[in-house]
């Protein structure tokens, strides 16, 4: 997790029970899945493995319309040595959007074509990386791919997810302790509970990581 049990105590300058840390450690996971349902994106950078079923749907491009020169353009003095067929087509890269962002690497691509063998794909030459996933080169109906990468924000040097996390889980760590106090004097203690979860203005803060869309 982000934010630590030993963090906590030494943001709040107190000491807990056994039974309190058990709570605190459930505070802050929940806490960090709340924060990253908001942003829709993790906040650590962790691995991920997804499968993808490449749907029909063929786009080809004339290979002449970016591949060649038009004839009429030809001159003496420039001949075309590799002259591609207007009615030669190309289909651009498949692109696959991972559910996860921002993606750091990609460990591993596995393919399975339809009545083939699995394989290992090669970056740079089967597919290339993007920060929202990857573009697969040669994609045909019913590839089956694999995908094992990493993504998530770097949430250790961005220090205002760690503050917002220790903010709301004292909140909560607070009320929970003067609920305890309450039991045991058996007697209603004049303290107005505190905001559970982010308030509004902290989500605010942090809204420009939000991913803008969900793949």
């Amino acid at each position: 997790m982000l934010v630590t049990q030993s963090d906590l105590v030494t943001y709040m300058d107190i000491k807990l029970s056994l039974r309190q840390q058990d709570a605190a450690d459930m505070i802050l996971a929940g806490l960090q899945s709340e924060m990253e349902g908001y942003l829709r994106r993790p906040i650590e950078v962790e691995e991920f493995e997804e499968e993808y079923i490449i749907e029909s749907g063929f786009r080809g491009v004339p290979m002449g319309s970016f591949l060649s020169t038009p004839t009429s353009q030809y001159t003496d003095s420039f001949v075309n040595t590799n002259p591609v067929e207007m009615s030669e087509y190309a289909e651009p890269p498949h692109t696959i959007y991972l559910r996860n962002s921002p993606v750091v690497s990609v460990v591993d691509v596995k393919v399975k074509p339809v009545g083939s063998t699995e394989r290992t794909l090669v970056e740079e030459v089967d597919y290339v990386k993007r920060r929202f996933g990857i573009d697969y080169f040669y994609a045909l109906d019913g590839d089956k791919v694999t995908i094992t990468y990493t993504a998530g924000l770097d949430g250790a040097n961005i220090p205002m997810f760690k503050l917002l996390i220790l903010r709301a889980a004292s909140r909560e760590m607070q009320n929970m302790h003067d609920d305890v106090v309450g039991l045991k004097d058996l007697e209603t203690r004049n303290v107005g509970p505190l905001v559970t979860g982010f308030l509004d203005t902290e989500l605010a803060s942090v809204r420009k990581y939000r991913r803008s869309r969900v793949a």
